[in-house]
C-alpha cells in the first residue's frame, strides 16, 4: 500500500464514503487520470496546449506501434498469423500437458464430470474422469466432453459445476448452443481487468 495512504486512524464508513463522494464531484475528465475522460465533451473541447494528459487513445495507438516495430525473432508476421485466423485458436500450449495425461480407466468406467455418462478415460491432470473422444451413439461434430471441462468459458455448465451455476445437480442438462454462447459472453466480461480504479481517499 501506498505510504500516502496510511492512516493512524482508520476512517469508518460515513466518513470513507462522504470523503469519497466530495472528491468524485469535484473531479473533472479534463485531468485525465481515468480511462475514457478523453471521450467526454469537456475534454474534447479542450484544447490540446491545455491538456493535462496524453490521450488514452495516443497512448494504445503508439504501443501497438512499438510492438509493432519490435523484433520477434521469428520470420511468422503478423499479416500471417490474420490470415490464418479461421485455423488458429489461441495459445493451446497449456492444454499439451492435459491431452498428453489421458489414460484409460478400468473395465468398469467411470461417470463423467460433464455429462454424467459412463466413459472410460481420465485426465491424470485434473484427476478427472471424462470422454475423450465422442461415442458412436453422440450425433456427428459433437465436441467431446474432454475439451469442455478445460475451456474456461464452459467452467459452470458441466454436471460437476451445477451447484456453481445455482443448479441443483439432479436438475442439470446440458446446455444448448445458444445457452452456451452466452455463458461464454459473461465469463468474458469477468475475466476483463477492471478498466477504472478509485482514486485514494485524502485525510
Amino acid at each position: 500500500m501506498n505510504i500516502d495512504w496510511k492512516q493512524t486512524k482508520p476512517a469508518d464508513f460515513y466518513t470513507f464514503r462522504e470523503k469519497l463522494a466530495k472528491q468524485m464531484l469535484s473531479y473533472s475528465p479534463q485531468d485525465r487520470k481515468y480511462p475514457g475522460d478523453e471521450k467526454f465533451r469537456v475534454a474534447t473541447q479542450q484544447p490540446r496546449k491545455r491538456r493535462k494528459h496524453t490521450n488514452v487513445s495516443e497512448i494504445n495507438s503508439s504501443a501497438a506501434s512499438a510492438t509493432t516495430a519490435v523484433s520477434t525473432g521469428t520470420s511468422v508476421s503478423r499479416d500471417c498469423i490474420i490470415a490464418n485466423r479461421k485455423r488458429l485458436c489461441g495459445d493451446l500450449t497449456v492444454l499439451y500437458s492435459h491431452v498428453q495425461s489421458v489414460k484409460p480407466t478400468d473395465s468398469s468406467g467411470r461417470i463423467c464430470v460433464v455429462c454424467g455418462k459412463r466413459c472410460y478415460s481420465i485426465c491424470v491432470v485434473c484427476g478427472e474422469a471424462m470422454h475423450r473422444f465422442t461415442s458412436k451413439k453422440d450425433t456427428a461434430g459433437t465436441v467431446p466432453c474432454f475439451y469442455h471441462y478445460h475451456n474456461t468459458s464452459f467452467f459452470g455448465l458441466s454436471k460437476r459445476d451445477a451447484t456453481v451455476n445455482g443448479t441443483r445437480t439432479k436438475d442439470w442438462k446440458f446446455p444448448s448452443p445458444n445457452r452456451i454462447s452466452n455463458h461464454r459472453k459473461d465469463i468474458l466480461c469477468l475475466l476483463q481487468p477492471r478498466a477504472i480504479a478509485l482514486p485514494p481517499v485524502t485525510p
